[in-house]
């Protein structure tokens, strides 16, 4: 039989996968509507960054665990109170976002190229952090909302907890390293 944590976060599981879609798909909208000078610029700024291969396989790959890593920082609070909830949702929707906004200024602005490049700057790391973000956002958010610090928990929660914040840390590396290696490669 399934505890009930267990079918708890299988429905938070998918309330967080609908927020993460939400941000991908208004990240796609804000960028289509955006004026075209701002979308030119903002653009240009993406595609000169992708183009950049000057900074290094261990400069990137600690550049790409610090942004990920303050992201995750700021829903850690969110475990001490009810009150810091919204957090994990709220940065995952973040997260979304901005991968939704720089994938729509790539498809806009890449003229032709632009499968290529989400191909390889994009999506590769992407494969990583999307599930590891929506695994520590639903943790989180769990943990918040049933008060895992204050209360004792069976051993077996604990457990399965503890599975999930290792999957998700592993993922968030193969995620910084894929980065960090796609980085590298020229387009």
């Amino acid at each position: 039989m399934e505890l009930k944590g267990d079918i708890l976060m299988k429905k938070l599981g998918l309330i967080f996968i609908f927020i993460f879609m939400t941000g991908l798909f208004s990240g796609l909208f804000f960028s289509s509507n955006l004026s075209y000078e701002n979308n030119e610029y903002l653009s240009s700024v993406l595609l000169a960054s992708f183009s950049d291969s000057s900074a290094g396989l261990v400069k990137t790959f600690f550049s790409a665990l610090i942004s990920n890593l303050i992201l995750i920082l700021i829903m850690a609070p969110s475990i001490a109170t009810k009150f810091l909830s919204p957090l994990p949702p709220a940065m995952l929707w973040f997260k979304s976002f901005a991968i939704g906004f720089c994938s729509g200024l790539v498809y806009l602005n890449a003229e032709g190229n632009a499968i290529l490049i989400s191909a390889v700057k994009i999506l590769p790391q992407n494969l990583f952090l999307i599930p590891a973000f929506l695994i520590i956002a639903t943790m989180l958010f769990y943990g918040s909302s049933s008060e895992l610090l204050k209360k004792n928990r069976p051993r077996q929660e604990k457990k399965g907890l503890l599975q999930l914040a290792v999957i998700s840390s592993a993922l968030i590396l193969a995620g910084c390293i894929t980065e960090a290696v796609c980085r590298l490669i020229a387009l």
